[in-house]
């Protein structure tokens, strides 16, 4: 039994859950391999099928995080949200909806994919941006770091630099024995590809908020 199984027998109830969603936008250039190396630790690990167990889970999200932090100098936007309904149902649908728009939006990218820019994808030629999300759906185990930061985080700090760089630490130390669901996306989906400064002032990315040094 894991401790996830653990600690909801020995206090009789079904654990708590919460969830946690993050977004970073980093401005890239033509020659940085950023987005390129992400997209393979996902996918190695996920042609080997070695991100089930919680170390290993563990292990890609610290190699994904790594990779964030090192282009701190170049995070320009930034969203997270974090819900705490009592409803574990309610918590569940919020995982399942962002990752269901994320990968209806990742469904179009043959489409959009080429040198100039059509309107009905995207606003610009231009392949200035990458997108990494990562989503969680997570018991209220003890001493839950990422729970216990965003409960303490000053609201001035919620879109700074500083305030992402504590949230990849917390993220960092996540006990993937109490995640009950997961999730990490880079968009656009292909090495060739990047968002344009206008696509993220388009309607589907105001919810994006800049971020502050």
């Amino acid at each position: 039994m894991n401790r996830r199984g653990f600690f909801s027998s020995l206090f009789g109830r079904e654990p708590e859950t919460f969830f946690f969603g993050v977004q970073f936008v980093l401005a890239t250039l033509s020659s940085d391999d950023t987005g390129a190396r992400l997209r393979k630790l996902i996918a190695d690990a996920s042609r080997k099928n070695n991100a089930e167990k919680p170390q290993e889970k563990l292990a890609l999200y610290k190699q994904c995080l790594t990779l964030v932090l090192e282009n701190k100098p170049y995070w320009e936007y930034g969203y997270w949200d974090y819900i705490t309904d009592s409803d574990e149902a309610n918590n569940e649908a919020e995982f399942e909806s962002w990752v269901s728009e994320i990968t209806a939006s990742m469904a179009t990218e043959q489409e959009e994919l080429g040198t100039s820019h059509d309107e009905s994808f995207r606003l610009s030629s231009e392949k200035g941006y990458i997108v990494v999300t990562m989503a969680f759906l997570l018991e209220y185990a003890p001493l839950e770091p990422v729970r216990r930061l965003l409960e303490d985080m000053p609201e001035d700090e919620y879109w700074t630099h500083a305030g992402f760089t504590e949230l990849c630490e917390a993220l960092r130390r996540i006990d993937f024995e109490y995640a009950l669901r997961d999730a990490v996306f880079i968009m656009p989906g292909n090495d060739d590809d990047g968002f344009s400064w206008e696509d993220l002032h388009s309607a589907g990315w105001n919810y994006l908020k800049p971020l502050s040094l």
